[in-house]
């Protein structure tokens, strides 16, 4: 007699090969930051929202759907706690955690050298807004939890074959 896990679809997300995590962790870590530029490239025209809306929030459920998806995929295992975990789940872990601050590195230093090119490169003031700030503070609040997760998935190896 066969048990069969109660979810069919958590049996599929525990299985996925390394290029569909890649592919799901990079939709999910770009999808606000997108949504947010498409949006504020759109308010700014005369076009009716019901024609660029429904684009942005496609790119808002590509991070939210994308987030449940590797949440269910890592199962924890990216947490920093006391977790039951062997010694190469430990290793992955502390390479993901090392992959997200130096992802994180690298977009602190990207913004800090455009802003710093805009200023004194081209001379142009740099205007932080109540819609910039809102936009900064959402994408970090929901994607900096986010980053450990998408690191694990992005860099497990897939399942040897029939396991």
């Amino acid at each position: 007699m066969t048990i069969r896990p109660a979810d069919p679809h958590a049996r599929r997300i525990e299985h996925l090969s390394q290029r569909t995590r890649r592919v799901v962790a990079v939709a999910t870590l770009l999808g606000l930051p997108v949504m947010f530029v498409w949006s504020s490239f759109w308010t700014t025209t005369t076009v009716p929202t019901i024609l660029w809306g429904p684009i942005t929030f496609v790119l808002i459920g590509i991070s939210i759907v994308g987030s449940f998806i590797l949440y269910r995929y890592i199962h924890g295992r990216a947490d920093l706690g006391d977790a039951q975990l062997d010694e190469r789940e430990r290793h992955l872990r502390d390479r993901a955690w090392i992959l997200s601050y130096q992802v994180l590195s690298g977009v602190v230093i990207a913004v800090v050298v455009v802003a710093g090119v805009t200023v004194l490169g081209f001379g142009k003031p740099l205007l932080i807004d109540a819609s910039l700030v809102n936009a900064v503070v959402l994408s970090v609040a929901i994607l900096l939890p986010i980053l450990p997760a998408a690191a694990l998935a992005w860099i497990e190896p897939d399942a040897p074959a029939g396991v």
